[in-house]
């Protein structure tokens, strides 16, 4: 809430010109910028007696607040203002309405009287009666005076309403009367017995029963009109506050310590009662008043008093109400605006649960602030919704311009070399196609692993796809051309030699057949180092240059949590499957699941399925024409002992894949200068394996090219390739779709 606006001395809030009242500018603008609820206090009777000291005293402030008349001239016309943070009620403000004095005989405007009192009424939450000695006929009538301006009002509104008599309940603005009797000299004494001074007030306003001429009932009337417009009523009695002229004369100037003890706590009392008692401000609908909203009513409050109509007030709270509501939902959207624009999305769907989850946010606190009144708030949330729903729209046409500039600027830095060598026909060369897809699959691999690219990315992706169909056309075209009259495999003729190596696998073609492709499939424990073989084979077999292309691991934690496929060339497809924490049966279906191709390539693996999840994916395998051969490689890193249920679960392993494939699997130890290679490398021969290779893999901080290093990685592959040969050409050791997925439902019963 805004804080107080720092006043230095009482302010003049409605000016009296004599005839006519008006809003002060200044004052306005002081309320205007106050946020806080109001608890508005004013005092009414006549002048020159002692008003301005009460309501000094109630802001603390003697010096800065009310001027005191010190002579028979009276001082305040019209009504002012004092603004002070409430003492007993954090977070409201304090508002004191001294009014000029009834009775002045220089002013001789009775009714010009009766409009700043019914104002004062108007606007308070309590409404202070100064009268001095004792409650008198003479005092009831004055009083009774001052509501007939506000009675009047309400008549009228009622008749206007179809009703006959105005009740206290009908008024939302009826304020508490506190009457403050002064320089009571007498005892409080009602037909010989003592009385309190609320007991004092309450038999002074009680109906006259001793006779009934038309005196009488007129004075009836007034007490009983009193009554009603101030159901809560509440007096003080003060002594004198001293017998010395002098002192009485400048109040405002001498210490309390000066005047009579008694009136000190009597002062002190109707402060305490005044800051503790009476409520802030309210309007209909229990609405609390702050001051932006009293300054935006003033000049209504005016208009209702001059022309005894309460539709001036309630049209213009009607209309403030609008105009508040109407601002808290511009609030809303911007606050909606800036929630969005906070959050990243990397597509639509992750927008509109945004947004969803935004807009209950904002539904919620927009219900908490909208003012209720004659119009709904269904109405209002309607009005909301529908500007959440255009600022959604321009949000999200933002959201697509900002990540599609920023996606073509990240694919243009990526795709330049691309560019240079397709402008070069760098790629118009017999295996050109191979080293083009190559370099295209890299672009769109550091490109997926671009960050918060927002929810153009899959767009630009496709976008840069499509740009290069024509184009690869072209390239396959040429690759295919040239390559026609080279034999369709490489002549080997020395396997010590990795260049003849590299050549053969890059020119490896599968026979004539139903076969597709040659699936190398890498298994192991999670950080033994199967992505950085998967790096090692590429940069061997001819890549040309180190890459991170599955994304090395940092410790034994691993780092592949799917199944990634990686082309060596267009028949060989080495795939990096998700590593496995143990060997229990818990892993065991995701294992051959993925061993069987029954999990999708490039998919995330998850561990654990039901049952008919498990069938189901047996089922769309064995209807799939897709034909591979897969051919099973366990890596184990040499830094890894192998004893015990391990070893039982790893040689289970091993033969179930030759069980499902019908090669037997490479052993790929890797690590091997660190560890005891040499040992593992016996186990596994002991369980009957053929080949168990112990290599070093190349690695984002080792890759410098060594011969040795490419020799053992292409020996690898050149063993593969003539283990599939073997395979391939024994027909008879070789298992279709339906016997693989009969071994795989058996093994799904087993597990569950």
């Amino acid at each position: 809430m805004a804080p107080i606006p720092k006043i230095s001395e009482a302010i003049c809030l409605i000016e009296n010109n004599g005839d006519s009242l008006s809003v002060k500018e200044e004052a306005k603008k002081i309320l205007e910028n106050i946020s806080q609820p109001l608890v508005v206090v004013s005092i009414v009777g006549p002048y020159l007696s002692g008003k301005s000291y009460l309501m000094n005293k109630l802001s603390g402030d003697s010096k800065c607040g009310f001027s005191l008349g010190h002579t028979y001239d009276a001082k305040t016309k019209g009504i002012w203002m004092q603004c002070v943070p409430h003492p007993n009620k954090s977070g409201h403000t304090l508002i004191l309405l001294d009014t000029e004095g009834t009775g002045n005989v220089t002013k001789g405007n009775v009714q010009n009287d009766h409009m700043i009192l019914s104002l004062a009424m108007l606007m308070s939450s309590a409404v202070i009666y100064n009268s001095t000695t004792a409650i008198n006929q003479d005092a009831v009538k004055k009083l009774y005076s001052m509501t007939e301006t506000h009675q009047d009002i309400t008549h009228r509104a009622s008749k206007q309403n179809g009703q006959d008599v105005p009740t206290k309940d009908q008024d939302p603005m009826l304020p508490i009367l506190v009457w403050t009797l002064r320089d009571v000299t007498l005892k409080l004494e009602m037909n010989g017995q003592p009385v309190t001074a609320d007991e004092y007030l309450e038999k002074s306003l009680q109906d006259i029963t001793s006779a009934k001429t038309p005196r009488t009932k007129e004075q009836n009337r007034a007490r009983k009109t009193i009554r009603d417009f101030f159901p809560q009523r509440k007096c003080f009695v003060f002594d004198l506050p001293s017998s010395d002229k002098a002192i009485l004369s400048m109040m405002d100037q001498v210490s309390e310590d000066k005047l009579q003890s008694r009136f000190v706590e009597e002062t002190k009392d109707f402060c305490q009662f005044i800051l503790e008692k009476v409520p802030p401000k309210q309007l209909k609908g229990g609405t609390p008043v702050t001051g932006s909203r009293f300054a935006y009513l003033l000049q209504s409050y005016l208009d209702v008093v001059k022309n005894h109509d309460i539709g001036f007030l309630d049209s213009s709270m009607s209309a403030m109400f609008v105009n508040e509501n109407r601002k808290e939902i511009q609030r809303s959207i911007e606050s909606y605006e800036n929630k969005m624009l906070s959050r990243h999305v990397n597509n639509h769907e992750e927008f509109q649960q945004a947004h969803k989850a935004t807009v209950e946010e904002i539904m919620q606190d927009f219900k908490k602030l909208c003012v209720k009144h004659e119009k709904s708030l269904e109405e209002y949330k309607e009005e909301l919704k529908n500007g959440l729903q255009n600022k959604k729209d321009e949000i999200w046409k933002k959201c697509e311009e900002t990540s599609e500039q920023s996606c073509k600027e990240i694919m243009e830095k990526l795709k330049s070399n691309l560019v240079q060598n397709i402008k070069g026909k760098k790629y118009h060369v017999a295996g050109g196609h191979k080293i083009f897809v190559t370099d295209r699959d890299s672009i769109i691999q550091e490109y997926d692993q671009k960050q918060d690219k927002g929810v153009k990315a899959e767009d630009v992706r496709q976008q840069f796809l499509s740009s290069l169909e024509d184009v690869e056309k072209i390239i396959l075209k040429t690759d295919q051309e040239m390559s026609a009259s080279k034999p369709m495999i490489f002549q080997l003729t020395d396997k010590s030699d990795p260049t003849q190596l590299s050549q053969y696998i890059q020119s490896y073609r599968l026979p004539a057949g139903p076969f597709s492709r040659i699936l190398i499939q890498l298994f192991g424990f999670a950080g033994h180092g199967k992505s950085s073989f998967v790096n090692s084979c590429l940069y061997a077999s001819g890549s040309g240059r180190f890459h991170d292309y599955a994304g090395e691991a940092a410790c034994l934690g691993g780092k592949t949590i799917d199944r990634r496929g990686y082309k060596l060339t267009e028949n060989i497809t080495i795939v990096d499957n998700r590593g496995f924490s143990t060997m229990d049966s818990a892993q065991e279906w995701e294992i051959y699941a993925q061993l069987s191709n029954c999990v999708p390539l490039n998919e995330f693996v998850t561990w654990g399925k039901s049952q008919d999840e498990r069938v189901n994916l047996v089922i769309k395998r064995a209807n799939e024409d897709t034909t591979d051969v897969i051919v099973p490689v366990l890596i184990y890193s040499s830094q890894q002992s192998l004893n015990g249920e391990e070893h039982e679960n790893i040689k289970k392993f091993l033969k179930q894949a030759h069980s499902i494939t019908r090669i037997l699997p490479f052993v790929v130890l890797t690590k091997s200068k660190m560890g005891n290679g040499a040992s593992l490398k016996d186990k596994f021969l002991k369980m009957g394996m053929e080949k168990v290779y112990c290599i070093e893999n190349y690695t984002m901080s080792d890759q410098l090219a060594i011969r040795s290093k490419h020799l053992n990685i292409l020996t690898i592959l050149y063993d593969i390739l003539d283990y599939a040969n073997y395979h391939l050409n024994t027909k008879s050791n070789a298992l279709n779709k339906q016997e693989i997925a009969s071994i795989l439902m058996n093994k799904v019963r087993m597990i569950n």
